[in-house]
């Protein structure tokens, strides 16, 4: 709106002004002589009076007094009033715009990272193996070997475990808290386990760890590599509680992992 009468006050002085400035208009006429009255000869013969000659101006004179309005200089127009920044508010309207197109493209893209980064983590931890204790016994009193120990160990990934190697012990107490578990060597090494497939492993006889003898712990752990090169830890203790009868025990259950070597 102050745009719009900005520039209709421009155009009104500017017409103004011009129409000031213009010279008068002026016509070249003929004037005619009126016949008199009671002359029929010359009221018959009336001729036109030649147009009257201006004196030509004289180039000597001195100039026309110029008024002190006509040599005063216009007065500045206000900032709001100037075109110019009429297109700096749309310029800035127009970085700010995309300033938040590039602010928001970069979080989008960021979101999208972080959301194919955990579709891939998921589909890895779906596919890779898991290797752990799926059952520790004696062997029936039918059985061609009775009362010995063993321990069933099962994939229960979706893909093979390779390397894998068992290690063992029993003990009548366990290791006091914060004290590494001792492994004289492993029972199992090399071992290839498809999906779903189990291996079962027999413990050396021991009179201290037999089937009538409840109360000792057997613990231990599985290291295995699965597809994607990463290492496993399975941690596992039990006490034998009679009967035949095995229970979880503390803390002691868990997985650790990945390790980018195998786990000492």
């Amino acid at each position: 709106m102050i745009r719009t009468l900005g520039v209709l006050v421009v155009v009104l002085g500017f017409v103004t002004a011009h129409a000031q400035n213009a010279p008068p208009a002026t016509a070249d006429k003929g004037i005619a002589v009126q016949p008199q009255p009671g002359n029929s000869a010359r009221a018959a013969d009336t001729e036109a009076v030649a147009p009257v000659q201006q004196a030509a101006p004289d180039n000597n004179s001195p100039p026309a007094a110029v008024s002190p309005a006509a040599l005063r200089e216009p007065l500045p127009l206000e900032w709001w009033e100037r075109s110019e920044w009429w297109l700096v508010i749309p310029t800035w309207i127009l970085a700010l715009v995309s300033f938040g197109l590039v602010v928001y493209t970069a979080r989008l893209w960021k979101a999208t990272s972080a959301l194919l980064e955990d579709a891939r983590g998921i589909s890895r931890r779906e596919l890779r193996s898991y290797v752990a204790l799926d059952e520790i016994f004696f062997s029936e009193a039918g059985e061609a070997a009775a009362g010995v120990h063993k321990l069933r160990i099962r994939n229960y990934g979706q893909t093979p475990a390779s390397r894998m190697s068992i290690w063992c012990e029993r003990a009548s107490h366990l290791p006091q808290e914060g004290v590494k578990p001792f492994y004289d060597s492993p029972v199992v090494d090399g071992q290839l386990l498809h999906p779903v497939q189990a291996f079962t492993v027999g413990l050396a006889a021991a009179p201290l760890y037999r089937i009538g003898k409840p109360g000792f712990f057997t613990y231990g752990r599985i290291i295995y590599s699965d597809i994607y090169g990463h290492w496993w830890v399975t941690k596992f203790c039990y006490r034998y509680e009679g009967d035949g009868s095995f229970v979880p025990h503390g803390d002691y259950n868990n997985e650790e992992g990945p390790f980018d070597t195998p786990p000492a």
